[in-house]
């Protein structure tokens, strides 16, 4: 069911305010991305208009939609990063380059992340001597947080909350938010609070979806309610900018998240470090490619067509000739492709997950159920696995390798559908 009573539909731009908007992308009406519910819970389901906007002024692409934060970020939030070791390794060489570049000649150095989910990132610098503080709204993952020397805050990240720890804690040397900023509807409370808790000469260190890559590479799985913005580097320059800081490098990992844009930025009074070469290129990429502009959106809504056509085609083929077909990966990215698709119990039977949150619960709007792989296999091999969690291939091919080695296919749904 519709549920608009629990959200708000944007009418102007959450960054610059301006109400010159443009339809980017339409997705239809879809359920919580990471809405999985138990069975009886079926007839209260949420369902939103997915839409994104473009921003003529400030060229930020928001979700037209906002839910509830709430109904978001709830007890029953179920994303832990820590449960993923390509993200466990990424963070951990994040903290240590964080370190090595920035903190090396502080005494007790001390680190705010925003949006600190299982503590995943908080655990290495705690390892490398910091003081860390960990603001997240759910308690679902912060309760999981078991680190020395930490504060953790289970809270949404506002002004008075920055403002209440800097008068706790003092000023911090770095500030990190990781994906957390897609998630934020007012990033101008966000940001008056890292302006108040930062110290002159600290780094804002985030990072985000790539809009770009989003777009070069078909990741509409990407886009849903829970992430708000999309944003480019040329929408950044123009928000940061109002908060006196700006960018002065950047990195860019392709093998995290379906490309992950990691963005170093820094008060502009603070003259130690310039703009790199690296960042200027892509902020200059970003123009070529018209990011300033809702051209680069015209043809990729047809483009996402084409892969929903090929996709439900192949699985018609597949089940027609009797063959038995399951997904992997029971996450916000396989909720938008099932339902976008139309993909329910006709095309595939369940839907694996090893997490164990995950278990008893049904996918959001198709109601599959997530089973463990075990519990999978209990109900017969499968012929063909569609991989939602394609983006994880590398770890997914290494662990299942045996499922291969029988004669198992994976099915990638993006960024072209194609039987590996």
């Amino acid at each position: 069911m519709s549920k608009l009573s629990t959200s708000k539909i944007l009418c102007k731009c959450r960054f610059c305010h301006s109400d010159n908007l443009e339809v980017a992308l339409d997705l239809g009406m879809m359920p919580l991305a990471g809405g999985f519910l138990k069975p009886e819970n079926i007839s209260n389901e949420y369902f939103f208009p997915l839409q994104l906007q473009f921003c003529k002024n400030c060229f930020l692409v928001q979700v037209s939609c906002v839910p509830d934060p709430k109904i978001l970020f709830n007890e029953n939030y179920f994303f832990h990063s820590s449960s993923t070791s390509s993200l466990i390794e990424h963070f951990t060489k994040y903290a240590n380059d964080i370190y090595n570049k920035f903190l090396t000649n502080i005494k007790s150095p001390k680190i705010l992340e925003i949006g600190c989910n299982d503590g995943v990132l908080l655990k290495p610098f705690s390892e490398l001597g910091c003081t860390v503080i960990g603001v997240d709204p759910s308690s679902s993952v912060t309760k999981k947080i078991k680190i020395n020397n930490s504060i953790i805050v289970n809270d949404f990240f506002t002004e008075v909350v920055g403002k209440k720890l800097y008068l706790e804690f003092g000023k911090v040397d770095v500030v990190t938010a990781n994906f957390s900023f897609a998630h934020i509807d007012d990033m101008h409370d966000v940001m008056r609070g890292i302006i108040k808790v930062l110290n002159k000469d600290g780094i804002f260190v985030f990072e985000l979806y790539y809009l770009k890559t989003i777009i070069e590479e078909m990741n509409y799985d990407m886009v849903y309610h829970e992430h708000m913005s999309y944003y480019s580097l040329l929408t950044l320059k123009i928000f940061l900018s109002e908060y006196g800081i700006e960018i002065f490098d950047i990195d860019y990992f392709p093998r995290i998240r379906s490309g992950a844009l990691r963005i170093y930025s820094k008060f502009k009074t603070n003259k130690q470090f310039q703009p790199t070469e690296f960042f200027l290129n892509l902020y200059n990429s970003e123009l070529e490619l018209g990011l300033d502009s809702l051209n680069p959106f015209i043809n990729y809504s047809s483009k996402i067509n084409k892969t929903k056509r090929d996709l439900m085609e192949l699985l018609f083929k597949l089940k027609s000739e009797g063959k038995k077909i399951v997904g992997y990966g029971a996450s916000g990215r396989s909720t938008v492709i099932m339902n976008f698709c139309g993909i329910n119990n006709n095309h595939i039977e369940c839907v694996v997950d090893d997490a164990i949150e995950k278990q008893g619960y049904l996918t959001p709007g198709n109601h599959l159920d997530i089973l463990t792989w075990d519990k999978m296999m209990e109900r017969g091999k499968p012929d063909f696995i569609i991989l939602f969690a394609w983006s994880f291939i590398d770890e997914v091919l290494i662990k299942r390798n045996d499922f291969r080695l029988a004669g198992g296919k994976f099915i990638l749904p993006l960024p072209e559908v194609h039987i590996l």
